[in-house]
């Protein structure tokens, strides 16, 4: 059995677990694993934390969980089924299947807070974050391109929206990574197959490449 589908959804006041528990009043990333049998995809995913000690943690991948108000971290380690907690000023990166999430100071701020890696190069990086409004449907994104040091070079704030500027925003999308990373060729595959037919559905089939935030590696 392998790993083979991983998607983030952002919500204000779910948390999910395996149990199936009532709703509590939070403001999670749930990661939802799918698990399915491929007898040709063999690849080993990792799931660990890496904290700012240089240590490893290995957690289980179907449960995970970001709080991003609160600036922590639930797990479970891959030998217990209690739950474990972690600030985010206590652990470097948490790499989970193909997704990277990992903490900054961006522009040497003193606030730390975590994103999603969308791709990293030797010299800069895609991250992303994104946020839903309470009580809406409206989901906000911003996805920054950043140099080694966490310096900020670019960034697109966007949303699902259908009105006409968000739909505007939305067409900016391709050209803004393209621009920086058009030789990570992994990289502009992907964000393609969802680009080449957004603008048949007011540019919205491209929130399909940051709702289901991947790493890629072109290093």
């Amino acid at each position: 059995m392998v790993y083979n589908l991983l998607t983030i959804i952002s919500f204000y006041k779910v948390i999910f677990d395996k149990n199936c528990k009532l709703p509590k009043m939070k403001h999670f990333y749930l990661l939802i694993l799918f698990l399915s049998m491929n007898s040709f995809a063999i690849e080993p995913f990792q799931n660990f934390i890496l904290t700012n000690s240089g240590s490893k943690i290995t957690i289980k991948p179907n449960f995970f969980r970001i709080d991003s108000s609160e600036k922590v971290i639930y797990y479970k380690v891959s030998t217990s089924e209690v739950e474990s907690r972690m600030s985010f000023k206590d652990f470097d990166y948490i790499l989970i299947g193909k997704n990277k999430f990992k903490t900054y100071k961006l522009n040497n701020s003193k606030e730390i807070n975590g994103y999603f890696v969308l791709s990293d190069t030797d010299s800069k990086s895609l991250i992303l974050s994104s946020r839903s409004e309470e009580e809406s449907n409206v989901v906000h994104y911003v996805f920054y391109v950043i140099d080694s040091k966490g310096s900020i070079l670019d960034s697109l704030e966007f949303d699902n929206q259908k009105k006409a500027k968000s739909v505007l925003i939305r067409a900016d999308i391709f050209s803004k990574i393209q621009f920086y990373f058009r030789d990570c060729n992994m990289l502009m595959n992907r964000i393609s197959t969802y680009d080449n037919t957004s603008l048949e559905n007011l540019n919205l089939n491209i929130l399909g490449f940051f709702n289901s935030p991947l790493y890629i590696e072109c290093l």
